[in-house]
């Protein structure tokens, strides 16, 4: 009998333990949300590309967006993230340049880089596309995003580009 009450807390704790940690945890995540909504004071040169056709065995198509922020305050990049795992793209400053960063998702996040741009100061977001990722399938039309996720001010700048993979 006393094994029994013994299995019965353990359950119920054990239990209480995982539900706990579950709130914990979404707790976290939505703490960490960040509007989805446009930065103001930050101008971008330009903020979409037409890629037209795109030889998928031409290799990698890389592009430059520029970035400014025309505030009179400094403002913090916190995270890069792309639409399709054929796409990646970094952040280069005068002072830092970030590794390269992509897709989001099936439990993977990108790391915070909390990259600081001071007023009037430009940087280059450089995009890399890779018409061959998704193997020879992958002809047809495409439209990809990046997403640069602020801190300071709260919100997100979208750069866009797209085209047609082409045998």
């Amino acid at each position: 009998m006393k094994s029994n009450v013994k299995l019965l807390l353990g359950i119920i704790l054990s239990s209480i333990l995982v539900i706990g940690g579950f709130i914990f945890l979404n707790n976290k995540a939505a703490s960490e949300t960040i509007p989805n909504v446009d930065v103001a004071g930050v101008e971008v040169s330009p903020s979409y590309y037409d890629l037209a056709d795109v030889p998928i065995k031409g290799g990698i198509v890389s592009k430059e967006y520029k970035i400014k922020n025309v505030t009179d305050r400094t403002i913090k990049i916190k995270k890069v993230a792309t639409s399709c795992m054929c796409t990646t793209a970094k952040i280069k400053t005068s002072q830092k340049e970030t590794g390269f960063f992509g897709m989001e998702g099936h439990g993977d996040r990108n790391p915070s880089i909390n990259l600081e741009l001071a007023p009037g100061e430009e940087a280059l977001v450089i995009v890399n596309f890779d018409p061959a990722a998704h193997g020879p399938s992958g002809t047809g039309p495409f439209d990809r995003t990046i997403w640069l996720t602020f801190s300071d001010p709260g919100g997100v700048k979208e750069l866009k580009f797209s085209g047609k993979v082409v045998s």
